[in-house]
């Protein structure tokens, strides 16, 4: 444990340059936690939202026909267990980023998700979206977790892609 707090401190040591990107990251991770404890408040795991909303943005989205007709029969047959699996993401992307273990792969998870929603939902904030995926993207390619993260530690002792 004490090595942890350590490589924590010298994370901003070796890599103090991004702290404008671990800033990014942590409020970020703030903001889908956030949005977790709103979609819990207001009932979101009791009503099918996702499935009215497919309904509502069949005619303009962007992804491909077959595989919007797979992804929309799939979450409309299955939509409380997709409801569950999109808070939970959201979960462990906003626990992840505010911690910073583990961020390559919680960005890949955002990625994902956040393509999703740009593809298929009709959201005022679908132009958004794509920016959010970019964002993701850079904290991959620059291992976001590093500068004031638990990664540095990992990354310190195991040198891998993951860190």
């Amino acid at each position: 444990m004490g090595g942890m707090i350590v490589a924590y401190l010298e994370s901003i040591k070796y890599v103090g340059h991004l702290w404008p990107v671990a800033l990014i990251r942590i409020l970020l991770g703030y903001k889908y936690i956030s949005m977790v404890v709103y979609r819990l408040q207001s009932g979101y795991l009791e009503h099918a939202y996702i499935s009215e909303r497919l309904n509502l943005s069949e005619e303009q989205v962007v992804a491909p026909s077959l595989y919007f007709d797979i992804f929309k029969n799939l979450v409309q047959s299955q939509w409380l267990g997709m409801t569950y699996l999109l808070v939970t993401f959201e979960i462990l992307i906003g626990v992840s980023f505010i911690l910073g273990f583990g961020v390559r792969i919680a960005t890949l998870l955002g990625m994902v998700l956040s393509i999703h929603i740009y593809m298929f939902f009709d959201f005022q904030s679908s132009p958004g979206q794509i920016y959010l995926f970019y964002i993701h993207l850079l904290f991959c390619l620059l291992g976001a977790g590093r500068c004031l993260g638990i990664d540095y530690y990992f990354y310190k002792s195991r040198r891998g892609l993951l860190w």
